[in-house]
């Protein structure tokens, strides 16, 4: 399986830096902790909760999520979109392409 990174500058004297998409993939299932009434999708074998593609040098990243029952769907989602967006770039000064939210069912 090939690693995927995302090139942050160009090779210079001293090397290049580039990250791994497991690090975007991380940054993200963090920030799942400082959102209430959202409750992370445990990974198994055959698939993953988050998902982190990387096309043309852009971050894509998509989530799954159970939310709190009697939550706003739509304002929790938002701010969870921006949240990730933001600790993403604030960490790796890096933009993403887009953050997809998937909410697949609701706990108590």
């Amino acid at each position: 399986m090939a690693q995927e990174y995302v090139l942050l500058n160009e090779k210079g004297a001293t090397g290049e830096i580039a990250l791994s998409k497991n690090v975007f993939e991380l940054i993200a299932d963090i920030t799942l902790d400082d959102v209430d009434s959202v409750e992370r999708i445990p990974a198994n074998k055959f698939s993953k909760a988050i998902s982190c593609k990387i096309v043309n040098n852009q971050l894509h990243i998509a989530i799954d999520v159970k939310l709190k029952y009697g939550a706003n769907v739509n304002a929790t989602c938002e701010i969870l979109q921006n949240r990730i967006y933001q600790n993403i770039y604030d960490m790796t000064n890096m933009k993403c392409g887009s953050v997809d939210i998937h909410v697949v069912g609701f706990h108590i």
